[in-house]
């Protein structure tokens, strides 16, 4: 039966642990399918892109994601299920973005990574998942990942002016994002016109 699950915050040990991987015969396993379920809702009800089971008190190689998170399967459906993932880096290449984390609440900061990545899991019935990643896809595999490896992204913040509490990055960067976000847009417009 799935239910709302507690989200365990910063400072809790259980974020700091090394997860263990899920074994191929606990997979189908009733118990094991309603946690599932159960993270998913419990991502939904936090409004999260993503969650580790790591975050709800759970030591296990698993992550879930919202299909905003962008990420679909060969059958172009939205991936919900990550159970024992592996990334492998692809490119040196890579991509600042604002992250935030439902087990830091209320911290936003700038965390460089690499942007195209391999990913390797399996899905929730058990079968073996392999996509090469790029771009916010890659991003946030890579943020649930630590996760699993006891990293926070505050661990990965390279320039500490780069930290804000949610209201002051709503506020200051916010705006700074949005005017930037434009002018690559107007770019974009201009190149393509030009061929």
């Amino acid at each position: 039966m799935k239910q709302l699950l507690n989200v365990a915050r910063m400072g809790n040990p259980i974020l700091r642990r090394k997860a263990e991987e899920v074994a191929l015969a606990r997979i189908p396993e009733s118990e094991f399918q309603d946690f599932l379920d159960s993270m998913i809702l419990t991502m939904h009800e936090y409004e999260g892109v993503g969650l580790a089971a790591p975050q709800v008190h759970q030591s296990l190689r698993v992550v879930v994601l919202h299909e905003e998170a962008g990420i679909a399967n060969e059958g172009e459906q939205p991936l919900t299920v990550l159970i024992n993932p592996r990334i492998t880096v692809l490119t040196k290449d890579r991509s600042s973005m604002w992250e935030g984390c439902l087990s830091v609440p209320g911290l936003r900061g700038k965390v460089s990574r690499p942007n195209r990545i391999r990913l390797q899991a399996l899905d929730r019935a058990g079968k073996t998942i392999q996509l090469e990643l790029d771009g916010f896809a890659a991003i946030v595999i890579q943020h649930e990942c630590d996760h699993l490896d006891g990293v926070l992204f505050l661990d990965r913040i390279e320039n500490r002016q780069e930290l804000a509490f949610e209201r002051e990055f709503e506020r200051y960067f916010r705006p700074e994002l949005e005017t930037e976000f434009e002018a690559e847009g107007e770019n974009a417009a201009e190149e393509e016109e030009a061929s």
